[in-house]
């Protein structure tokens, strides 16, 4: 290692650490101070400022380290002494700053533990370090995405926190349990069977916990909220909440010690809803929210009403338990009958909000309406082999279209660079003496301009390179996947987004969905019946990888589209 003598410039010394895992083994904030201090003394390094930070640098915001920059670019320092290379950035845009900074000399020396960086020097082998940075922390996600995901298809939780009554099994050797359950565990069972006699509220049950001696690390009762959260979470019936590979939330049947039947844990959420505020069994989200519905008749805006009604089992009376906690007939109370029948419906019904006519439509029930969209879903349906043929034609027939679009882009983007290039070199010709300052000032204006300029090209060009065979792609895979996960995700934003994509107007009327299709949708449809008319079967996924495209079909299909 080389350290420059006679060294004048100033430099920040960063120092940084977070509780995520790429730093649990990295030196603490005040040891990477002391050791970087003396290490400055030893080679005469003039720290003007200590910065720390206790931030992650897996993403770009850390308030400190942009504020650093800030100082950097306004002459407060031209040098940074840090640790590591990684303290600085572990993400390719502050690494890209970083990188930039020094290769312009706006940053003059950067010194770390055992090496440093000028900006004469190779760039190479810093981004290397950078990007090594940075790849480590995907590497790291990946892994314990994986981890966490293999876990939860064993049948354990893989959350770090888990409820009161549970923990992690740290050392556990193969086929013993990996979550154990701890002593809380039998006080939390008496306060559901407290619960579930239907004379305690929430909050009787958080004095409860008070008493019975549960508390939380720091030895301090829990809040009202938390006994809220225990009372609904699934966990205590044996089951967890997980994304599975689509993002869609399910129930899994976990292996860890259940407290709870599943119909003790449905009568909790129902005595919940009389007794606990915020509650779930009151606060809903309705699958085709948000989708823009309107009524057939009138015109005016579809709401959703959830019912929740129990059957009596004395006098088999149905009642709203939503506001009801006893039969509006007979009076029966219903802690007081044995397994009672629940009736739990959605309906989307007209506003009713029309001054001029008395709308007259009715009701639909969810799953009605469900089963009308998919109906629309299913005949816009393509199988996989047009699908896959259908792609492969897309990209054949407009090949030079798009190879077109992407030189220009290409020949945007290198233009910009020798723009920045020239910009630089007439800097450096400035700071030699060969040109006047009246010379750089017009030249620069001259080359800003051209680069104004080239940037709103680029950007049409950008545009321009998302080209329609891009978007064809993509509802293309929307009429091909659709209507398998309308009718398999749980996740109620993702149906919403179906719909959305399928039509932007959407009617109800005589308790039948009427959708208007988009156009590329309905291009599909038509190019998929036409094509199978006029060219009959596709080739198979192997049968393309092989042989690729029939040259005639791939021209006959151009046509189609065409029409």
């Amino acid at each position: 290692m080389e350290i420059k003598t006679q060294n004048r410039n100033k430099y920040f010394l960063y120092v940084r650490r977070s509780q995520d895992s790429e730093d649990r083994q990295m030196a603490s904030l005040d040891d990477q101070k002391s050791e970087m201090t003396r290490y400055a003394k030893q080679f005469n390094l003039n720290i003007v400022d200590v910065i720390e930070e206790s931030q992650s640098a897996k993403k770009p915001g850390r308030p400190k380290f942009n504020e650093m920059l800030a100082r950097i670019h306004k002459g407060e320092a031209n040098g940074i002494v840090c640790w590591k290379l990684n303290r600085l950035a572990r993400n390719p845009i502050d690494g890209g700053q970083i990188s930039w900074l020094l290769q312009q000399g706006i940053i003059q020396h950067i010194q770390t533990m055992g090496r440093d960086y000028y900006p004469t020097d190779n760039v190479l082998m810093m981004a290397v370090e950078l990007g090594m940075a940075n790849q480590f922390v995907n590497d790291l996600s990946v892994d314990v995405k994986r981890g966490m995901r293999l876990k939860a298809e064993r049948g354990w939780m893989a959350q770090s926190l888990l409820p009161i009554g549970y923990k992690h099994n740290k050392g556990y050797e193969k086929g013993e349990d990996e979550i154990l359950s701890t002593p809380d565990l039998l006080i939390v069972k008496k306060l559901f069977s407290h619960f579930l006699e239907g004379s305690y509220s929430v909050a009787d049950i958080h004095r409860k916990a008070s008493v019975l001696g549960l508390r939380n690390k720091k030895d301090k009762p829990y809040t009202h909220n938390t006994f809220i959260g225990v009372l609904q979470n699934p966990m205590y019936m044996g089951k967890f909440e997980w994304a599975d590979s689509t993002g869609s939330k399910t129930l899994i049947q976990g292996k860890h010690v259940a407290i709870l039947t599943e119909e003790q844990y449905n009568r909790v959420q129902l005595l919940l809803g009389k007794k606990g505020k915020p509650t779930r069994i009151n606060s809903y989200d309705f699958a085709f929210r948000g989708a823009a519905m309107t009524c057939g008749e009138c015109g005016h805006s579809i709401t959703a009403d959830r019912k929740l009604q129990c059957i009596c089992t004395g006098c088999k009376n149905k009642f709203s338990c939503k506001t009801e906690t006893a039969c509006t007939k007979c009076g029966l109370e219903i802690e007081e009958m044995a397994n009672p029948s629940f009736v739990d419906k959605t309906y989307y019904r007209c506003t009713k909000k029309s001054k001029v006519k008395k709308c007259t439509q009715g009701a639909i029930e969810e799953k009605q309406l469900a089963r009308e969209i998919d109906t629309v879903l299913r005949d816009i349906q393509i199988d996989k082999d047009f699908y896959l043929w259908a792609k492969s034609a897309l990209r054949e027939v407009h090949k030079e279209e798009v190879d077109e679009q992407k030189e220009v882009a290409k020949r945007v983007y290198n233009r910009k660079n020798e723009l920045i290039e020239l910009a630089d070199n007439l800097v450096l010709m400035r700071a030699r003496g060969e040109i006047s300052a009246d010379e750089l000032k017009k030249n620069k204006g001259e080359l800003e301009v051209e680069l104004n300029q080239i940037d709103k090209e680029a950007v049409a060009v950008s545009d321009r390179v998302l080209h329609w065979v891009e978007i064809a792609d993509g509802y293309l895979t929307f009429a091909e996947k659709a209507s398998d996960l309308f009718n398999t995700t749980t996740d109620l934003k993702v149906k919403r987004e179906i719909v959305q994509t399928l039509g932007s107007n959407l009617t109800v009327m005589d308790k039948k969905a009427c959708i208007v299709l988009t156009a590329p949708l309905v291009g599909i449809k038509n190019v998929h019946i036409a094509t199978y008319q006029e060219l009959g079967r596709f080739e198979h996924e192997k049968t393309l990888d092989k042989q690729g495209l029939n040259r005639s079909k791939a021209d006959a299909f151009a046509v189609l589209c065409a029409e």
